[in-house]
């Protein structure tokens, strides 16, 4: 399991070393730096997978300040470091460590990266209704990336292949001629069609938000457009693992020139012509390593507050829709950032679920909303940010949810009600 640590950037004082499970949720106010923790993990989860896919370090090895200017750029946050600043991400395939202002990154094991989609879904995910949104300019950020990603998703739903919203009475789908995303709704018996643009800012944060779940779950396995960039990537990539994988095991040579690579290259065909045992063990590993970085086998799903604009009943059905579509595949993680005590409380039910699951009669765990959101509370970590501070998740033994930040703050505003109720008079 991937684990993360940082101290002394932007709002962030200390992330004490937390491993990343298959859920995460960190809560807390308005700028308490939510999002810059789930910022800086989404970066470290895509530097994984660059330099894994192209089986290569030397970016970051030889520009000691590259890490911290592209996690600058990408997610916006220039200003937040400083000379004390410290980051340390640490899977089964990288060691990344940004401290004294430089990055050193090393191999844990190169060779066990599987392939992510690593999806960041931002706050800024309802400008997707915009219609200049196409045409304006972000530079290389998260948002151009959220984007980019959406003008492909909406592309799959059309008037004869709507997406229903959770159980709203909503669906959604996009006319490709005119570039118009539609809404069409039932309200009362009474159906109407409108643009996304002119529907209640609910229905603006919710439809790109299950829209790109959709996508991002379902098509993003059966869909391999490539550009011509990651091409050439690839080739590179297939040209480092064939020396590592076949050449050296098999010849015991390295380093070669291309002329001399080429030659074992055509020698090594005439082996597996007739079927040479050690070459086609070789072979097959060097496959096996290309599927696992070339076709995508898990998503990394980050998404900042779900709960924008929505009616908490919504809310929780979006949380039981995560459950149940983010981790439905084997490898999928799903890290979320919200001031909503409703989301907590949600996530709460699919994890008391999974503890009961087994204690209830069928027919009654059916009837239940999150019956196919259960989770086993081992799987999700939830972290409480107080002032800058992360050190521990802020679940009990059961790995239920305790004592936390919302309730204190329901239990002082209730403290007023109480103390004027004491003065009133019916």
């Amino acid at each position: 399991m991937p684990t993360i640590e940082i101290r002394n950037i932007g709002p962030i004082q200390k992330v004490a070393k937390i491993p990343l499970n298959r859920v995460n949720v960190f809560m807390g106010p308005q700028s308490s730096g939510k999002s810059t923790i789930a910022k800086i993990i989404s970066f470290c989860t895509w530097v994984e997978k660059y330099v894994a896919i192209g089986q290569s370090l030397s970016e970051y090895q030889e520009n000691k300040t590259y890490f911290r200017e592209r996690l600058e750029s990408f997610h916006k946050i220039k200003g937040y470091f400083n000379s004390d600043s410290y980051i340390h991400y640490k899977s089964d395939v990288v060691d990344i460590v940004w401290e004294d202002e430089k990055c050193s990154i090393s191999w844990v094991n190169k060779y066990a990266y599987k392939r992510s989609k690593i999806a960041y879904i931002p706050s800024e995910r309802n400008m997707v209704i915009l219609p200049e949104a196409r045409k304006s300019e972000f530079g290389n950020t998260n948002i151009r990336s959220f984007l980019f990603d959406w003008f492909e998703a909406r592309k799959r739903y059309s008037t004869e292949n709507k997406l229903s919203i959770l159980n709203l009475g909503i669906n959604y789908y996009y006319i490709d001629g005119n570039e118009e995303d539609h809404v069409r709704c039932n309200n009362n018996g009474t159906e109407y069609d409108i643009l996304l643009s002119n529907a209640s800012s609910g229905l603006q944060s919710v439809t790109p938000l299950v829209a790109m779940i959709e996508y991002l779950t379902k098509w993003i396995y059966v869909e391999d457009t490539i550009s011509y960039e990651e091409g050439e990537r690839r080739a590179q990539t297939r040209k480092i693992l064939f020396e590592d994988k076949v050449i050296k095991p098999y010849y015991g040579k390295d380093g070669l020139s291309i002329e001399d690579l080429i030659k074992y290259m055509e020698s090594f065909t005439e082996k597996l012509k007739v079927m040479d045992e050690k070459a086609v063990k070789c072979f097959g590993d060097y496959n096996t390593l290309l599927g696992n970085l070339f076709k995508t086998a898990n998503s990394q799903f980050i998404i900042e507050e779900p709960e924008q604009n929505l009616f908490p009943e919504t809310q929780r059905d979006l949380v039981y829709y995560f459950l149940k579509e983010c981790l439905g595949k084997e490898g999928n993680r799903l890290t979320l950032t919200t001031h909503s005590p409703y989301v907590l409380y949600a996530l709460n039910n699919c994890m008391m679920a999974g503890l009961v699951s087994e204690k209830m009669e069928d027919n009654e765990f059916s009837n239940l909303k999150c019956n196919l959101s259960k989770i086993n509370p081992e799987d999700v970590s939830i972290y409480e940010i107080r002032n800058g501070v992360v050190n521990a998740t802020i679940q009990g033994k059961d790995g239920l949810i305790s004592d936390n930040y919302f309730d204190q703050k329901m239990k002082d505003l209730m403290d007023d009600f109480y103390l004027m109720l004491n003065h009133y008079e019916s």
